[in-house]
């Protein structure tokens, strides 16, 4: 029967000549009808976009081009245009019915082509000037729209007329304009018009919750137009949104979206209640034109309102600035200014002048303030200075003021006050500062030189006047930096690359001749310090020098070597070496306990130690060895470091490494180190155990709060119920209820024992008492025995069953742990799956047997399967549970020799397994055999 209907079918749509076409967006193509297919001549029943696109004549291709845009956009769509067919051009009618889904990717358009005869043709013809008509007069209706919004101050009466008049054009019964409130997440109709006879549902349909699951939200917000010629067009996933609208008895709506630059904000449609109505294209094109104008001039209205709150701000904040704002106007008498009337000012001139002005305004200064008559004075002086920023002291209020004055009109100026007292007494604190430190700076027991950017001397302080025998500074100010004849090339050429640098010098005054002259004769020694000044954008703006006379130190050097004789004898007890060392002749000395702090044999040549660093850390050696290159470089100066020493015994050992640079004259082949260190072994070794004490105890902390927390929770909901139901069940004299209670009570004293039983379990394997018997089973009658064990507690429609091999299995193992295990992973997958199965089994593997269990439950989240298996983890909170179960499994495979995991994808299932290794089963049935 169904082969003859589907014969006529085609028999009839070849006499109607009308046919089917669907649109591909994934694959670029058309799927046709036989029909369409034959009309066309084509080969085969597809045909790609570009393909169709050049069988339109030519003067209507450029017209079809928004065609693929309104699949995207809307659920309707009529065109009429020629086509080249096999019989010639042939005028055909394409009409979009409907959209099989919402997402552009997959948009799958499904309509057909029906060809006309010359008079429907013709008629097409006629309607069109009906049509242009009609797009006249709604054109003429937009703009009037315009108008109306340009001439009122009424935006929302305006916007109510315009709604009326599109209910009247369109015949329809409801109107309206919804509102989004992202924040809140709801929305509210802001604009209703309805037809007569037709009930107002505005004030219901305020604050509603955006589903986010619904389809006309997404519709909406990503910008598409829902038209419905009736509420069959709706997609089934709009069932939710069907199920609203059909108990309002529509039978044909539009909407379309409400645009801003920020995105949609809301929606405008219109509903039909009286009849079906079949939407055009123009239709949609001016009611769209009408929802924008309106969206439009809404945002602009919006705009309008925030610059009139802004200007009022601004207004605030000329009222209520800390600046003092003054306006007058100058009254003139022979071209010279004699008066000035107050026109305007704020507030915090009051407080700055301590002026009232409020009640000068217009009127003449000299009038109502005589007694200002000196800053009247000040005013007309300043007129000759515009712009010009000046500073006044008001002796009544010991204040000081800064005020500046322009004209903004000819006779018109404005004066601005601001009270500079705090700072301007800073400045003065300043000034006080600064005459502090240039005595300090002239009293300094060292030798200053400032030389300005480029070289030049400007300033030097009494104490280098002596050192260098100058009579007064004039002699030596301008002298240049760069031709000072003692100081080295390669120190001026640091400084000129921007580089501080710290050096000594053998000062010889025969040198100066011609360069300044100085009363003093010979050498003294200098240790010099040449630093670079910038300015906050980094640019050089000085040199510092300062110097320092240590001819008179060679007593203070026999000092030190009292000091490093009782140095040494200190170090042989406190473990302390030193060691001074020059890194460029490759001379020195050392103390024997600064040789066996490094692992080294006392008197061996520090060549042979310093840069080589035989027994240091591989990973410290480099730092060590890069800091002695750049100590040659005069990169480095100093260094502090803890390093590994390996012992020839294989130890290891820690010592402190503290390294300066004392004597830095490269020119004169010294580079003069001084090195400490000391074995800080002991140290090391208590700081390591007290933090893994803290880590311990820090560990121990959390778990004790974890525990107990979990614990309080989980024994205390079973005994809740326990004690509940049971004061309930004496009470109740119904059979059936007294039943219904004992079962709870049941089931929570099995919970409550599954706890204990958990507890008891963990603090075993806390004691490492953890207990096992190990005897030969048959694996095969302990999964039966299982099975048929739970399944009583599994859900309504799920199936418990095992996957029975084709041979029996025999191990040697404790057989109640293997069998907790499995009732674990069982208990766990009941929990969680509630339709589908629950399969036991197990498979053997080369040298283990892998026992599994699969469920067709919820599922594991990716990311909580690497802890799965740790205390306390659950991860469904609602359901009853110690978080403990998984942790003891993992225990007892353990140290049973095997291997525990999990395979989860989420509301897919999960598959629990372990493996028990096989050769445990031959050895012990030797050691049986043998017995």
């Amino acid at each position: 029967m169904s082969n003859i209907n589907s014969d006529r079918l085609l028999k009839l749509t070849s006499m109607a000549q009308i046919g089917w076409w669907e649109a591909d967006f994934t694959t670029q193509k058309y799927i046709l009808s036989e029909f369409i297919v034959d009309l066309l001549g084509l080969e085969s029943d597809t045909i790609g976009f570009e393909e169709f696109h050049y069988l339109v004549r030519e003067d209507y291709r450029d017209k079809l081009k928004g065609l693929r845009e309104a699949f995207k956009s809307r659920h309707t769509y009529e065109q009429v245009f020629p086509l080249y067919t096999k019989y010639g051009i042939t005028w055909v009618l394409s009409k979009m019915e409907f959209n099989k889904n919402n997402e552009y990717e997959n948009l799958k358009p499904f309509g057909y082509i029906r060809c006309l005869d010359d008079i429907e043709i013709n008629e097409k013809k006629l309607s069109t000037k009906d049509l242009l008509n009609q797009l006249i007069y709604r054109q003429i209706s937009i703009s009037r729209s315009l108008f109306s919004f340009l001439q009122t101050d009424d935006i929302s009466d305006t916007i109510q007329k315009i709604l009326k008049n599109i209910l009247l054009q369109f015949n329809g019964d409801r109107i309206y304009i919804f509102r989004f409130f992202p924040k809140e997440k709801t929305q509210s109709c802001i604009y209703e018009v309805v037809a007569e006879n037709v009930s107002k549902e505005q004030d219901s349909l305020q604050d509603i919750p955006i589903e986010p699951t619904s389809w006309w939200s997404k519709e909406i917000l990503s910008q598409k137009a829902i038209i419905l010629n009736t509420l069959d067009d709706m997609p089934l996933e709009a069932e939710f949104d069907r199920n609203i609208l059909e108990p309002q008895h529509i039978k044909s709506l539009m909407a379309v979206p409400l645009m801003s630059k920020k995105g949609v904000w809301g929606y405008m449609g219109i509903d039909i209640v009286k009849q079906h109505r079949n939407w055009k294209d123009a239709d949609y094109q001016w009611f769209t034109s009408l929802a924008n104008i309106i969206s439009i001039c809404v945002e602009l209205r919006k705009s309008e309102q925030k610059a009139i709150e802004e200007r009022q701000d601004l207004n605030n904040l000329y009222s209520h600035m800390p600046i003092g704002y003054l306006q007058l106007k100058v009254i003139y008498k022979n071209n010279q200014p004699v008066d000035f009337i107050f026109l305007n000012g704020n507030t915090a001139i009051e407080k700055i002048a301590m002026l009232p002005i409020k009640s000068y305004i217009g009127k003449r200064a000299s009038i109502v303030s005589p007694h200002l008559h000196h800053e009247f004075i000040l005013l007309q002086n300043s007129l000759k200075a515009e712009n010009e920023t000046r500073t006044y002291y008001h002796p009544e209020s010991d204040k000081y003021f800064q005020y500046q004055l322009y004209f903004n009109k000819e006779d018109e100026f404005v004066v601005l006050f601001s009270d500079i007292t705090a700072s301007h007494k800073a400045h003065l604190e300043l000034m006080h500062n600064e005459e502090i430190l240039r005595n300090i700076y002239q009293n300094l027991p060292v030798g200053i030189e400032l030389y300005d950017k480029n070289g030049y001397m400007i300033d030097v302080n009494e104490k280098n006047l002596e050192m260098f025998g100058i009579k007064n500074k004039e002699e030596v100010l301008g002298v240049n930096l760069f031709s000072e004849p003692n100081i080295p090339e390669d120190i001026k050429v640091k400084l000129k690359n921007r580089e501080n640098s710290n050096f000594n010098l053998n000062y010889d005054f025969t040198n100066v001749d011609g360069y300044y002259p100085s009363q003093k004769k010979g050498i003294i020694n200098l240790v010099s310090k040449a630093t670079i000044l910038y300015d906050s954008q980094n640019n050089v703006t000085n040199y510092l020098i300062i110097n320092i006379d240590t001819t008179e130190t060679t007593y203070a050097y026999s000092k030190i070597r009292e000091f490093e004789n009782l140095f040494t004898l200190i170090g042989d007890y406190a473990k302390v070496g030193y060691a001074i060392f020059n890194a460029l002749s490759r001379d020195g000395y050392a103390l024997s306990s600064w040789y066996d702090n490094i692992g080294e044999k006392d008197g061996t040549p520090l060549p042979k130690i310093i840069g080589v660093y035989q027994h240091i850390h591989p990973e410290d050696r480099a730092l060590l060895k890069e800091f002695i290159g750049n100590v040659k470089q005069g990169k480095a100066t100093r260094l502090s470091k803890e390093v590994r020493i390996e012992r020839d015994s294989g130890e290891l050992s820690w010592t402190s490494i503290n390294v300066l640079v004392r004597d830095f004259r490269p020119e004169d082949n010294i580079i003069e180190m001084v090195c400490v260190n000391y074995d800080i072994t002991p140290l090391k070794q208590t700081e390591q155990k007290l933090i893994i004490a803290r880590d311990k105890a820090e560990q121990l902390d959390k778990l004790k709060s974890a525990f107990l927390a979990n614990m309080s929770h989980e024994i205390r909901t079973p005994l809740n119920s326990i004690v509940g139901f049971s004061t309930l069940l004496a009470e109740t004299d119904d059979m059936e209820e007294r039943t219904e209670y004992i079962s709870i009570i049941e089931r929570n004293n099995e919970l409550l024992l599954q706890l204990i039983s958990d507890i008891l379990d963990l603090s075993k394997i806390e004691a490492g008492t953890f207990d096992f018997v190990n005897e030969p089973f048959e694996i095969n009658q302990v999964c039966r025995e299982i099975v048929q064990t739970l399944k009583a507690k599994t859900q309504k429609g799920v199936a418990l069953l095992f996957k029975t091999p084709s041979s029996p299995c025999c191990i040697y193992s404790d057989k109640n742990r293997f069998t907790q295990v499995i009732i674990n992973f069982i208990t766990n997958a009941i929990k969680f799956t509630s339709q589908g199965s629950i399969t036991l089994g197990y498979e053997i593997m080369d040298d283990a047997i892998k026992v599994y269990v699969r469920d067709t439950g919820l599922g594991i989240p990716h990311e909580k399967l690497n802890n799965i298996f740790d205390r306390f983890v659950k991860l469904n909170t609602f359901v009853q549970g110690t978080g403990l179960g998984l942790s003891i499994c993992k225990s007892i495979v353990s140290q049973m020799g095997g291997e525990i995991g999990v395979e989860s994808t989420e509301n897919v299932g999960s598959c629990f397994w372990f493996t028990h290794p096989l050769t445990l089963i031959s050895s012990h049935a030797n050691e049986k055999t043998s017995s």
